[in-house]
């Protein structure tokens, strides 16, 4: 039924809402955003509400501070491909410091507390010592995913990176992709695309010849899947061989906390633009 929600409906929900509480509302892209930004709004002040898409939280934006000249108002949503495509975003939509928020996660020290529950601590400081950090190796890893998930939407290639098994085309060892075997797959896992293999391989080898940051790149989606994959095969400890992405996913937005959030540009510009508006989002 989410797919059926629209921009209107989320700005009704408000408008009815607004007749019994004086506070703002923070607009999120989904229901696991609404874990995570629950944990550090300011329950008294705002109220949080899942939009189920990313446009659904922009149109609704525009339709309760344009329309219904409501001001208390503030959306968060991914960066996902914007900013590889030099698509900004004004206030009250603010953006992750990411690509996404389980990028977020995986950038910050919830990651290290994570491992630090998982992980087992020689089979890490192997793995270091052959592959490099874990979080670096993990982006690594996810880095030509997310710039051919780019690439498919800047050429048309129409390809589908959803539900894909990671396994695939990942070492089991390093966490290193075989780029051949990762178009393959995706290809594969797009029946309806039509995409030529060749052109892609050279819209995405172009692609890898540009310095990006893997940070803008990755997606989050992904990096928490090689994550799993890692502490399954290669460092994990003994409580996690069975452990799935979705449970990795909800051990991060657990370890994620106020403090770290708040380092965040995402906080601070957010922060600013609530003060400057006289409404309070924040706890």
């Amino acid at each position: 039924m989410r797919e059926y929600i629209r921009p209107s409906d989320i700005a009704n929900e408000i408008s009815m809402k607004r007749s019994l509480f004086n506070g703002s509302f923070l607009i999120v892209e989904g229901v696991t955003d609404t874990r995570l930004y629950g944990k550090f709004i300011d329950r008294l002040m705002c109220q949080i509400i899942p939009a189920h898409s990313k446009d659904n939280v922009r149109t609704a934006l525009r339709e309760m501070s344009a329309r219904r000249n409501f001001s208390k108002i503030l959306g968060i949503i991914d960066s996902d491909t914007d900013k590889l495509r030099g698509i900004s975003h004004r206030p009250p939509a603010f953006v992750t410091d990411c690509r996404d928020t389980d990028a977020v996660m995986i950038r910050s020290t919830a990651l290290d507390d994570v491992l630090a529950e998982y992980g087992d601590c020689n089979k890490m400081l192997s793995f270091a010592n052959k592959y490099g950090e874990i979080r670096d190796a993990v982006a690594g890893s996810c880095y030509a995913l997310g710039l051919l998930m780019y690439v498919s939407e800047v050429n048309g290639h129409g390809l589908s990176f959803k539900d894909l098994d990671h396994s695939m085309f990942v070492d089991r060892k390093g966490l290193r992709t075989d780029t051949n075997a990762m178009i393959d797959a995706v290809l594969d896992n797009s029946p309806n695309s039509g995409a030529d293999k060749r052109k892609v391989a050279a819209h995405l080898n172009k692609e890898l010849a540009e310095d990006r940051d893997p940070w803008d790149v990755c997606r989050g989606h992904d990096m928490v899947s090689v994550l799993a994959i890692g502490l399954r095969e290669v460092f994990g400890s003994y409580n996690c061989r069975c452990i799935k992405a979705s449970e990795l996913a909800g051990a991060l937005r657990l370890a994620y906390d106020r403090e770290t959030f708040r380092t965040t540009r995402l906080f601070s510009e957010s922060e600013e633009w609530c003060s400057s508006n006289n409404f309070r989002v924040w706890y």
